[in-house]
């Protein structure tokens, strides 16, 4: 029932509609309750278009945070669109990040180019396996996706503040944090900070599209959201099915998370685990499980924090107004495709 909502209606305006009525709703509350206290709403969305599109820095800055987002949410759109619901994508991304700066720092001596590809490749292989101990304990003992993903995601984060104590540490800091990736550091546009990671995460977008369209993995995954039990009559094994999409799901989140560093911070300290994998869930949500609308999705919900960064330099609003706003799209969307649903409403139309 959760991946009928998700993925919502067959038309392409329904597609569309309740998603947008979601987000425009948040607005609007979110307009309420800054009023509330005392600042003016329109002025400030105001600030918030101008921010992302008043200058260039605002739509270079939607591209680097956006960049992780679409990584983590077409993992996630695969996972759910099986009906695998794991929260554990903000898990995955650290333990990747964690391996691929362990063996840029601490690895053999590797010329750049090879650093970085062969740091690319330990964190997509580890976000895969640290999903794939959410998919062995399922088959295993049949633990709920649910629970052990999310148990997972504090695993890894303990796992990031030994590291960056300890294990990965720079020597010569004060502060916990791990050596800089060096040479493994992805290249910018220049003039800009968009990193190469961004192109990455746009060549994910049709790739993925095409492998969910066109190959017998992308069907075995959709039959195992509608009905696992027709995928066992056609001699394909659902638990396997279950495998390959969350270590897929975890493939995207690990990479995302090197690419993070790679591209962004150049090391990893304790601030690292910022949440990313959990907005990612509704980046998929509000994208509808679709490649193209996680796309969209990344760079709106990127767009608005980057636009209230730059409204509260204007305006006293709380630093919490984007999270506010991002669980209401969760509410209204979730009451908006209820509503839509209704048999009575079908009905009339």
């Amino acid at each position: 029932m959760l991946a009928r909502i998700l993925r919502g209606p067959d038309s392409r305006i329904g597609l569309v509609t309740v998603p947008v009525a979601a987000v425009l709703a948040a607005l609007v509350v979110g307009g309420v309750l800054m009023a509330v206290e005392g600042v003016a709403p329109l002025s400030a969305y105001g600030e918030v278009v101008l921010g992302v599109f008043g200058r260039t820095r605002g739509l270079i800055d939607t591209a680097v945070i956006a960049t992780p987002l679409i990584l983590l949410g077409l993992g996630i759109a695969v996972a759910y669109r099986a009906r695998v619901f794991t929260i554990g994508a903000e898990g995955q991304y650290i333990a990747g990040a964690l391996a691929g700066t362990a063996w840029v720092t601490l690895g053999p001596p590797l010329p750049g180019l090879l650093l970085l590809v062969s740091g690319l490749v330990v964190a997509v292989l580890t976000g895969a396996a640290w999903a794939g101990i959410t998919a062995w304990m399922l088959a295993r003992f049949g633990a709920s996706v649910v629970i052990t993903s999310l148990l997972l995601n504090y695993v890894a984060a303990a796992g990031l503040a030994w590291a960056v104590r300890v294990g990965i540490r720079d020597p010569g800091s004060f502060t916990p944090q791990s050596r800089p990736v060096g040479d493994a550091a992805l290249p910018d546009i220049p003039g800009t900070t968009i990193h190469l990671g961004f192109f990455f995460a746009l060549l994910a977008v049709p790739a993925l599209a095409a492998v969910l369209r066109r190959t017998r993995f992308g069907f075995r995954a959709d039959v195992l959201g509608a009905n696992p039990e027709v995928l066992a009559v056609n001699e394909a094994r659902p638990a396997w099915t279950r495998f390959a999409v969350l270590a897929l799901a975890g493939s995207f989140a690990g990479l995302a998370g090197f690419v993070e560093v790679a591209g962004t911070t150049e090391r990893m300290t304790p601030a690292f685990a910022t949440g990313y994998g959990f907005t990612a869930i509704i980046v998929a949500l509000l994208g509808r499980l679709r490649p193209l609308g996680v796309l969209v999705a990344a760079l709106l919900l990127a767009g608005l924090t980057v636009g209230f960064d730059e409204a509260e330099r204007v305006f006293i609003i709380p630093s919490t107004t984007v999270g506010v706003i991002q669980a209401l799209i969760v509410v209204f969307f979730v009451a908006g495709d209820a509503l839509s649903r209704r048999p009575g409403r079908r009905g009339r139309h």
